[in-house]
C-alpha cells in the first residue's frame, strides 16, 4: 500500500553531548528519522521523502523499512553526504552547536574530527539545500493517497515548493504541515509569511526557532503574531512543558503537557511531536487532540537514546499514554 502519511526532511549523522557529559559520536539522525517514527507510532501508512549521499549509513534506512515505512521517497544523490551535526546539551535540555572548550578537551583527541559539525562551515546553507528534498522528490504512484504531509526543518524556500506541488497536485484535499521556519536569515529582507502560510494547514515552531524569528518577544504575543500573519494554526512546540495550541480567530485554545516519562535523550523529540501531530490530525481532525498524539511520540523519543524508543514503540501502549493525558471531550472512537 503507498503511504497516507508522508514526511520531507533531511537525514544527517549526530554527534551528541549528553547534559551528563555521554559522548554518543555518529549517532543515526536527521528530522526525517525522527518525524517518520513519530508518525508510525500511530499509523502503518507513513513514507519518507529526503536525499543522502555516500558515507552515510543505509542502517537507518533499512530500519525504518523493517517497520514498514516505505522508504522509496529516499534518494541517494551520488555525492558525498556532507550533512555531519555536533551539539552539546546543557542542563535545562537546550542545546549549543558551539561546544565549549572544557567539553571538547574532555573528547579523545581520536574522536574530536567527528564532532565537527559541517553545518557551521561556509558552504552549509548551499549544503543545506541541496540535502533538502523537494516535491518532485515523491513518488508518483503515491500523489492518490496521501492524506497528510510533513515539512520538518528544512530551508524556507523548499517548503514554498513542496506546497506548491501539493496544492497543484490534490489541492485542499491533503492536510500539510511546516515545522520551520518562515523565513530566510540569509535574506532577511525578504517576507515568505503570507505566500506560506497561505498554502499550509498548520505551522508547529519550537521555542527556540519563535525566539530566534521575534528576540525578546513573549512567546505568546509572538505566536498570536504568526496567527496574524496569515497562519491559520499554530502548535508552539515548548519541549519538557508540552505545547499549547494556538488557531486563527480564538488565540490560545489549549495547553497540551507532555507525557509523564524518564527523559534520557531530548534528540528528536521535536520531529517526533510533529509526526505524531500529522498521523493525530489524520484520525481526529482535531488540533488540540492532535497535539496530544504528538505529545505520545515525543515521549517514546525522550525515553531512550537515539531512535530505540520510537522503533520500539507499542501501539496499544501508546493508547494507554494518550488517554492519560487527551481531553475526553475531543477524543474520537478509533477507526
Amino acid at each position: 500500500m503507498t503511504p497516507q502519511l508522508i514526511v520531507f526532511g533531511c537525514l544527517t549523522t549526530d554527534n551528541i553531548i549528553t547534559a551528563a557529559g555521554e559522548l554518543l559520536p555518529q549517532s543515526y539522525g536527521g528530522n526525517a528519522l525522527y518525524a517518520a517514527l513519530g508518525a508510525r507510532v500511530w499509523s502503518d501508512r507513513v513514507g519518507v521523502v529526503s536525499r543522502y549521499g555516500a558515507g552515510y549509513s543505509e542502517e537507518p534506512i533499512d530500519l525504518l523499512r523493517g517497520l514498514g515505512i516505505d522508504t522509496s521517497g529516499i534518494r541517494h544523490r551520488g555525492v558525498p553526504h556532507g550533512r555531519n551535526v555536533a551539539f552539546a546539551y546543557r542542563a535545562d535540555g537546550s542545546r549549543t552547536r558551539t561546544i565549549p572548550p572544557e567539553v571538547i578537551e574532555r573528547i579523545p583527541f581520536a574522536e574530536r574530527a567527528r564532532f565537527l559539525d559541517t553545518t557551521l562551515l561556509p558552504d552549509a546553507d548551499a549544503q543545506w539545500h541541496l540535502s533538502a528534498p523537494d516535491g518532485d522528490d515523491v513518488p508518483p504512484d503515491w500523489w492518490e493517497t496521501i492524506a497528510g504531509v510533513h515539512c520538518a526543518f528544512m530551508p524556507v524556500r523548499k517548503h514554498l515548493q513542496i506546497a506548491e506541488t501539493v496544492r497543484r497536485r490534490r489541492g485542499d484535499a491533503i492536510w500539510l504541515q511546516v515545522d520551520s521556519p518562515w523565513h530566510d536569515a540569509c535574506n532577511p529582507e525578504v517576507d515568505y509569511r503570507g505566500p506560506l502560510f497561505r498554502q499550509i494547514d498548520a505551522l508547529l515552531p519550537s521555542e527556540a526557532d519563535v525566539e530566534a524569528a521575534h528576540p525578546g518577544a513573549p512567546l505568546a504575543h509572538a505566536a498570536l503574531s504568526l496567527l496574524d500573519a496569515g497562519a491559520g494554526t499554530v502548535v508552539l512546540k515548548l519541549g519538557a512543558a508540552g505545547c499549547q495550541v494556538f488557531t486563527a480567530g480564538a488565540g490560545l485554545v489549549a495547553d497540551v503537557p507532555a507525557v509523564a516519562v524518564v527523559a534520557r535523550d531530548p534528540t528528536g523529540a521535536g520531529d517526533a511531536f510533529c509526526g505524531g501531530f500529522l498521523a493525530g490530525m489524520q484520525r481526529t481532525n482535531d488540533a488540540v487532540t492532535a497535539a496530544c498524539y504528538g505529545a505520545v511520540s515525543a515521549s517514546y523519543a525522550v525515553e531512550a537514546h537515539g531512535l530505540s524508543g520510537l522503533a520500539l514503540s507499542s501501539r496499544t501502549e501508546a493508547e494507554e499514554r494518550l488517554q492519560s493525558i487527551v481531553p475526553s471531550r475531543a477524543r474520537p472512537a478509533r477507526s
